[in-house]
């Protein structure tokens, strides 16, 4: 049996989405202490933080920027909020966290023992239908985009949500809009990854038949343990693969079909054993308002799942990959 800390201590521990950005931007929380996390679920009691991020061994962090359609902040301006919102958090500990906005500049910031933080968007709406705004982001840094959310944005229509219905009224016309096409081209032109996470089955079909790069999953189930269109079949786990790309595996319990850091686990050994190891990664939606699954509920507990994971067969470069390797490769950094 392997040490599972000697295990995660070696890993380069990547969270592929987290928002830490809906705290520090519209609560203007300080991230640089470390703030009390909840017992199950409890929006305003944070997941994450720098200090226990750094007590998880979290090396990556990905600052998925958020701005729910409904809040008066445009949301492009939020975006970009959100992106200052954590630069400025590395700004005030440069000893901690570092913002990496290119390919190559995630090596240095671990060498150095700092967090690497990077950015990304979840739904195409904060680009307001401009072409030209996602250029801008690209410019400030932005990694990947997640193409859609809870409702229709112009781009692609959402999955129906587990215990949502009020947002299947929502979802609009299949798949991807026009826009919807050149946006997936620009991205890939731009080297902005496309996640296909919240894509309804036709949205994930039209994507995967125009995509030239690979594809984000960045935080998802699996409809072998909860038989929602939100989480991915087999199949399409299959295809994330062919393209080369990545799963992140959710800690939403909902998505997991059970209420624990083992079912999490059965969710990455599935992955693994459907898309290959090499395509599987950790995603937990931290700080996103999800019921995270007992034991995996703040950024402390990272090191519960690899204890976990050690015990699954994996090999150790593997166990390496699926803690943060494989999103380093797909993001250009290996």
């Amino acid at each position: 049996m392997r040490d599972a800390a000697a295990v995660h201590a070696g890993a380069p521990v990547a969270d592929l989405h987290a928002h830490p950005a809906l705290n520090a931007y519209y609560l203007r929380r300080d991230l640089g202490r470390k703030h009390a996390g909840p017992r199950r679920w409890n929006p305003l009691r944070q997941q994450l933080d720098l200090p226990r991020a750094r007590a998880g061994g979290l090396r990556v962090l990905t600052n998925c920027v958020y701005a729910p359609s409904v809040l008066p902040v445009p949301p492009f301006r939020a975006a970009l909020g959100g992106f200052a919102a954590l630069e400025s958090l590395c700004s005030r500990h440069p000893a901690l966290a570092q913002i990496a906005r290119r390919k190559g500049e995630v090596g240095p910031v671990l060498e150095a023992g700092k967090l690497a933080v990077i950015h990304a968007l979840e739904g195409g709406h904060h680009l307001e239908r401009s072409l030209e705004k996602l250029e801008r982001l690209a410019e400030r840094g932005l990694r990947y985009l997640t193409l859609t959310h809870f409702v229709h944005n112009g781009i692609a229509q959402p999955a129906k949500m587990p215990r949502l219905p009020f947002f299947s009224v929502l979802r609009g016309a299949p798949g991807l809009t026009r826009f919807g096409r050149d946006l997936v081209r620009r991205c890939e032109e731009l080297g902005v990854l496309v996640d296909v996470t919240h894509c309804s089955d036709r949205s994930f079909a039209d994507v995967l038949g125009m995509a030239t790069r690979p594809l984000l999953a960045t935080h998802t189930g699996f409809r072998r343990f909860a038989p929602f269109e939100r989480n991915l079949s087999d199949e399409q786990a299959r295809e994330i693969a062919r393209t080369g790309g990545v799963i992140g595996v959710i800690t939403w319990s909902d998505l997991l079909g059970r209420d624990s850091v083992e079912a999490m686990a059965d969710s990455i050994v599935h992955a693994a054993s459907v898309a290959g190891a090499a395509h599987v990664g950790i995603g937990t939606d931290f700080d996103g308002w999800v019921f995270s699954a007992e034991g995996i509920r703040d950024a402390t507990q990272y090191p519960a799942l690899t204890e976990r994971l050690v015990g699954r067969g994996f090999s150790e470069a593997e166990l390496r990959g699926i803690l943060g390797g494989n999103y380093l490769r797909v993001l250009g950094e290996a």
